[in-house]
């Protein structure tokens, strides 16, 4: 709808061109006469008479140029670009760049800019004409149609256009075609549920935080995760998240929150008009955020609008404060399961408690009841085998007497006939021993003779004339001392 009335917006104040008249340059080819020489002069060469070159002041230039742009264009023209670098000033003006940018390769490309100026005396219609469309809005990275007087500032030398009025329809048209274009071209990559399809956490404490740093959206999210008195771990990133370049800060913040060991991502911003939602329209964004290996938390919309950042994004929120509600109450939920949990294993662990209580104590009873007849027919049984053992004892201890007996008589016959035996050996070892005593040889007439050092003597070369000698006989010893020795005949010795 906005399409189309922006087409014939643009066709009824279509504006027609006044032609600019080219200087013409005729040139004049008749040749001069020849002049004549004299036979053997070189001619003397010409010499054109110098005329000085115009030579401008810069207000002279600037002046100039000023008039052929009025000539050009004597009228207001329009202008479609996108908004860039706007600022207000605190006199109520405000400015902005025009620019058109490259169609494919890089978009971000600009191929023409012009500088344009809203003056405060020239806001009036310009603002009632945006309020009275709604959606419309005068913001940055915002493609607009609007009219106004090409001019030259002379102070600064620079081309500028003076702008009068604004074709909000075409704007509205504008933002929603180029949303549109954005989410079919999503939609055909299989990128508006990537994120959304990546399981949520269940206790998400580690979160990334993408926004402006101490703005306010920063401080209403920190400030309602930290009233919860949960552990949550917040690395925030500061990037601009509206303005000029706001979508690249952004894809860079993203990016390098990819890189971290999180939970979840939460891109938040406060509030603002539509147009400075733009930066959350544009495709490189939305990319971003349908490829980050963790979900994220977008709360950049308003009440009625959504951006395409919201499409690709795994939960939208409206505000700061919603997106962190939403993680609160993920980890309140799950900790209010545990603690479900843990109140069903007590009450379970009570009930078997109870339960093993009463078997307890009605095995006790049975116990109590059956323990005095236990007894007793223990007591008998055990009566009994003391009965049994004291008889098996008194005819054990019969039939090892009478084994004890048969042993003794028996080892009293053998201790007996060895007894014989060892007093025959005996007797036979004392004729031996009393055959072989020499007391016995030396009453048959033999003698023993001893030196002073108590040695045999066997032979003549043991002793030397005047050694004193002991000859031990049957009845004692006869001292003598050696007078001589001599040698048998045979070899013996006497």
């Amino acid at each position: 709808m906005a399409r189309g009335a922006s087409s014939s917006a643009w066709a009824s104040a279509a504006v027609t061109l006044p032609s600019v008249e080219q200087p013409s340059f005729e040139l004049d080819m008749t040749p001069e006469p020849a002049r004549s020489v004299a036979p053997g002069v070189e001619p003397e060469p010409e010499v054109a008479e110098a005329e000085p070159e115009p030579t401008l002041t810069v207000l002279e230039l600037t002046t100039g140029l000023r008039d052929a742009v009025r000539r050009s264009f004597p009228g207001d023209v329009w202008v479609r670009g996108e908004v860039q670098n706007l600022k207000r000033s605190q006199n109520g003006h405000t400015y902005f760049s025009l620019v058109e940018k490259a169609v494919g390769g890089r978009g971000d490309q600009v191929k023409a800019k012009i500088d344009v100026a809203l003056f405060r005396d020239d806001r009036g219609p310009v603002d009632r004409a945006i309020k009275a469309v709604p959606g419309a809005e005068l913001g940055n990275d915002v493609d607009v149609r609007i009219r106004g007087r090409i001019e030259v500032y002379a102070p600064q030398g620079r081309v500028q256009l003076r702008m009068t009025a604004i074709d909000p329809v075409f704007t509205v048209g504008s933002i929603a075609a180029n949303r549109e274009r954005v989410l079919r071209e999503l939609a055909a990559e299989g990128l508006l549920e990537r994120n959304g399809r990546l399981p949520m956490p269940l206790v998400p404490l580690r979160i990334g935080l993408v926004t402006s740093a101490g703005s306010a959206a920063y401080h209403d999210f920190v400030q309602e995760l930290t009233a919860s008195g949960l552990a949550f771990q917040v690395a925030p990133i500061d990037v601009r998240v509206q303005g000029a370049n706001a979508s690249g800060r952004i894809v860079y913040g993203l990016r390098q929150m990819a890189m971290r060991d999180l939970d979840v991502v939460v891109v938040v911003r406060g509030g603002g008009s539509r147009a400075d939602l733009a930066p959350f329209d544009t495709d490189v964004v939305a990319r971003v955020i349908a490829a980050m290996p963790v979900p994220v938390i977008c709360g950049v919309g308003h009440e009625v609008d959504r951006s395409v950042a919201d499409e690709v994004a795994h939960t939208v929120c409206k505000t700061p404060t919603a997106c962190a509600q939403v993680l609160v109450g993920r980890v309140r939920r799950f900790q209010q399961r545990v603690d479900a949990a843990s109140q069903r294993v007590v009450t379970r662990a009570r009930a078997r408690t109870a339960m093993a209580n009463r078997e307890l104590d009605e095995a006790a009873r049975h116990v109590r009841r059956g323990v005095p007849a236990m007894l007793a027919r223990e007591r008998a049984l055990v009566e009994r085998r003391h009965g049994r053992i004291d008889e098996l004892a008194r005819l054990r201890l019969r039939d090892a007497g009478r084994r004890l007996d048969d042993c003794s008589r028996r080892v009293g016959e053998l201790g007996r006939a060895r007894l014989r035996e060892a007093s025959a050996s005996l007797d036979a070892s004392a004729a031996v021993v009393r055959a072989l005593d020499p007391v016995r040889v030396l009453e048959r007439g033999y003698s023993i003779t001893r030196d002073d050092a108590g040695r045999v003597v066997r032979r003549t070369s043991g002793t030397a004339v005047g050694a004193v000698l002991r000859t031990q006989v049957a009845d004692g010893v006869v001292v003598s001392r050696v007078e001589g020795t001599a040698v048998d005949d045979d070899g013996g010795e006497n």
